[in-house]
């Protein structure tokens, strides 16, 4: 009888250490892009200032068209300055 039991709880012991345990798989990771507004300065986005030539002559109008040229120039580098705003 010792001896049928011993058996017994030998096999259910050796039955025990046979199966392989469990593996939980290791987490991955997830990357997940979130959008993210960046401000722009205020003086980045003041309006530009126009020349008008105040009358028709040939000297009042190539004065406000070299005005104009100038105030272009600042707006496109207020442009380029709002369009790195965002790059790292």
């Amino acid at each position: 009888m010792f001896r049928d039991s011993f058996a017994v709880a030998l096999a259910a012991l050796v039955a025990g250490c046979a199966s392989t345990p469990k593996v939980e798989p290791m987490p991955t990771l997830v990357k997940v892009p979130v959008v993210q507004y960046v401000p722009v300065p205020d003086a980045l986005t003041k309006p530009c200032p126009v020349s008008k030539a105040t009358s028709r002559t040939v000297e009042a109008v190539v004065t406000a068209y070299n005005a104009n040229i100038t105030s272009l120039e600042g707006c496109n580098a207020d442009k380029a300055a709002i369009r790195k705003l965002g790059t790292p």
